[in-house]
Order: structure tokens, then sequence, then C-alpha cells
């Protein structure tokens, strides 16, 4: 998963005096005009970024576009960026070296063209990496702001990381004190190092890990997202596997899941894409249906018109059976509109398993009358990161109920993955129990008369994993009227 490349939000305006081998320079600063976040990813309007003296042009190229260095010549802009480049050098006053780190991070929030006119400078990363240990907070603060917007871009990433910044950010981490803006731009820069699989490797072998994880509880919201923005990439990555498991990632990503906020909403996306990665591995996923998580396969919304919602008859639970009538009906129908009222509770006692059943039955159908199934939080289609094998994580009552209601869809393969998806996941007594009353079983045995035979394959197995305890030996008898045709073919 990629991260929000943006640059962060200025935090540092003041721009004082400089004093430089005795002389002195006074730059009369702009008033700074509105930050616009550098979005990397994609063209914007024209970056509008602090003035010095008129000294910096403002932006003509649009952000994320390359800047054009072959015509070699150097406008006045970027003579003065030289000299706050020469300013953090280890040979000059500490105050000196801040205000130029300061300002170049502010300069660097113009986006991508800001970016390369301070990258054309050879050696300027290296002294950047310097300011990591400076014991000044405002100098830590903005050389790791400038550290992160310059490792949201791919060139400059390799870079940095080459000259050690990785290493140098993790130190940082690591220190027992540290302000929450440094900690928020630590873990961006992370995040965009995290892009590469190069680099997810240093993270893992480094002691930060379990750090990062324990972040997710952080109530700083933009630390929360860097953290699972980590997570999320490290998550791509399947060797991570198992050092994420270790540090006990899973309850914290399901917990963050389920967290319903507004502000959650970018949160809930990283959560969601670790936790579909780590399911790719039986043991792992075992874990996370025990976290009450199922792993449904997406069809496409287009998939689901095929499906016709029952007429309205005398309600029954989903596996089939019927709820009995208690009462004779009323003179003037009301029996026949509030079903209620033909229900005797004490006659009629249906068992948790059922109700939950119930339930998830009743919101799926729903979504799926309305055409809202499969939509996230923007009210999207979700999508996976290959067409043909995309999934998504849902609570156990909805899962299991999404599952069956695709069984009963005309699309072959998404009938097909339904069913491996009910084998995969009825690992204990529990899911079994869910399936069995959600109906799974009746649509089951009638895929083994399907003509593809990948769709038998699958119903087959799924019917195996539910076999294992008693419940299902009462539908052998059908199960056996079924087989016996497909013998004979």
């Amino acid at each position: 998963m990629l991260p929000a490349v943006a640059a962060a939000s200025p935090g540092l305006s003041h721009l004082p005096r400089y004093h430089h081998l005795g002389r002195r320079f006074h730059l009369r600063r702009h008033r700074l005009l509105p930050a616009i976040p550098a979005r990397l990813s994609c063209g914007a309007t024209h970056a509008r970024r602090l003035l010095l003296a008129g000294a910096f042009a403002k932006g003509e190229g649009s952000s994320g576009q390359d800047v054009d260095h072959s015509a070699g010549a150097t406008n006045s802009g970027s003579a003065y960026l030289g000299l706050f480049v020469r300013l953090l050098g280890l040979d000059n006053d500490t105050r000196d070296r801040e205000h130029a780190v300061c300002t170049l991070y502010q300069y660097s929030l113009g986006g991508r063209k800001s970016i390369d006119e301070i990258m054309q400078f050879p050696g300027c990363i290296v002294l950047i990496i310097s300011l990591l240990k400076s014991e000044s907070i405002l100098a830590c603060e903005a050389a790791t702001g400038l550290l992160r917007n310059i490792t949201s871009v791919h060139i400059y990433r390799k870079m940095a990381g080459e000259s050690g910044a990785m290493e140098e950010i993790i130190n940082l981490l690591c220190k027992s004190t540290i302000t929450p803006k440094i900690l928020e731009q630590c873990l961006c820069t992370i995040w965009n190092f995290s892009i590469d699989e190069k680099w997810r490797y240093k993270v893992l072998k480094s002691d930060v890990l379990m750090k990062i994880v324990g972040y997710l509880d952080e109530e700083d919201i933009q630390v929360k997202e860097a953290a699972g923005g980590i997570i999320s990439n490290l998550a791509l990555s399947s060797s991570s596997h198992g050092a994420l498991v270790e540090v006990g990632v899973i309850p914290k990503l399901v917990h963050l899941l389920q967290t319903k906020e507004d502000d959650y909403k970018i949160i809930r996306k990283e959560a969601k894409s670790s936790l579909i990665q780590l399911a790719t591995d039986d043991c792992y996923y075992s874990l996370i249906i025990e976290e009450g998580l199922v792993r449904v396969p997406l069809v496409g919304s287009a998939a689901y018109k095929a499906f016709k919602p029952l007429p309205h008859s005398w309600p029954s639970f989903p596996d089939g059976s019927k709820i009995q009538r208690s009462s004779h009906p009323s003179k003037y129908g009301a029996t026949e509109l509030l079903l209620g009222l033909s229900v005797n509770e004490n006659d009629t006692k249906p068992d948790e398993a059922k109700i939950n059943a119930m339930i998830g039955r009743s919101n799926q159908q729903f979504l799926a009358r309305v055409g809202a199934i499969e939509l996230d939080d923007q009210g999207q289609e979700e999508s996976g990161s290959e067409k043909n094998d995309m999934y998504t994580i849902l609570p156990w009552v909805d899962g299991v109920a999404r599952l069956v209601l695709i069984l009963g869809l005309e699309d072959v393969s998404a009938i097909k993955k339904a069913a491996r998806a009910m084998g995969d996941a009825s690992i204990n007594e529990h899911m079994r129990t869910s399936f069995k009353e959600a109906g799974a079983v009746k649509p089951l045995l009638q895929l083994l008369k399907h003509k593809d035979v990948h769709v038998r394959e699958a119903g087959a197995y799924a019917l195996e994993k539910l076999c294992v305890r008693y419940f299902i030996f009462p539908y052998f008898k059908s199960l056996i009227k079924v087989i016996i045709p497909l013998n004979a073919l």
C-alpha cells in the first residue's frame, strides 16, 4: 500500500537573521503563503511557496513533474538554495544550520519541483541526515520533515537510504524522549521507505518493529495512520508475516478495523489491507478467524444483480427450518403485517446462532437489493491488488451470510471462490455451526451436480470441512441422491 506522499503541513514559519563567516545577511521574509501539500503522485496546480526577498521565483511546473536540468542555467533561486545548503555544513554555527534546514524544509513543501532544486546539490542529503542528531528540537523536526518529503520521490529515496537515512531515523525513534512532531515525521519517512522491499527488510531486522506496532495504540491519529501504513507495506512481503504476528499485530489491526469513527477511515483501510495479506497464510488466517473476521471474495457489484429476493411469505430461519405459527390470523390482518404477533416466545426460542444467521442474512440481502454491497467507506467499489484474486475482510456474522449469498448467484467464478472460502473458514465448531445455521449446506450439496468441474470440487471441499462434526450427518441422505446421478454420467 502506497503511503500518502503529500508533504507535511508547515510547522516552522520563522526566518531570522543569518551570520556566516563574519558577514551579516538579513533576509527579509515575505509572509508565508498558504501551504499547498505536495501531492507527488499526480498533477496539481502551480505550487506557491515561500519567497525570500524575491530570490525564489514562483514554481512554473506542476506537482509530480520532473524538472529538466539539462539547460544548465542557474537562476537566482538556485543560487540562494546553494547558500542554504552550504549553511548546513558541520563547520557552521549551530543556529545557522538550524535556520538553514528550517528554510529548506519550508521550501520543500512546494512540491516535486522544489525538491528537485534542493537535491541538485551533491552531498546535501548527508548534511540533512547529520542534523537528525542535533540537540535543537527545531532543527531535528525540520530535518525529519525534509527527509520525509525527499523520500516521497523514488529516485531520492534510494539516495537517502544509501546515505544511512533509514538507520538514523530508526535510532531517533529508539530515543527515550521524542516530540510528537518528530515521531510523526520519522514514521512517515519509514512509511516512504517501506514502499520498496529492500528497505522493508531493514525495518524487520531492527529493534523498531515492536515500537511501530505499539504506535497503533497512540491517541494521535496521524501517528496511528503512519504506523498502520508501515505495517500495511511490510505485510506485502510474505517473509515478514511471521515477525508481524510475533509482535502481536493481529489483535491491534482487528480492533482498528472495527472502529467506526470517521477519522479512522485511512487507518481502517490500512488495517484491512494488512489483514488480507496476513490471511494468505493458513496459520495466520486461523488467528484472524479466532478474532472474529472472515475472508470473503470480491466478485464485483454486477454479479449481485442476479440476486432475486424471495417473495413475501411466512419467514423461516436461514437454514430452512420454519418458524411455527402460534395463533390464528387476526380479524383485520394485523398478524399478516406484524408477524411477531403470530409467534409465541415460549414456543419459539431461537438460539444465538440462529439469531446471528438471521441478522447477517438481513444485512447482506438488504445491501444486495439496494446495490450498496462491496462498497468502502467512501462509497466506492472495493478493489484488490490483483484483478483475479481479490478479497475483503468482514466480521464473521456478515462474512458467513455474504458467502452463502454468493452461492446463490449465477457467476461461476464467484460461486467457486465462495465455496473455497467456506472450506478455508471452517476451522472450528463455531464457524461450522455458523455456516450450517446460515443455510450453506443445501446450496453446497447442489454444487455437486454443477456442470463445471471446478465448482463441484470447491463444493466438495467445503462439505468435507463441514463434515468434521456430527451435525451434517442428517444431510447424508440428500448427499447420496446427488452423488449417484453424477457417477452414472
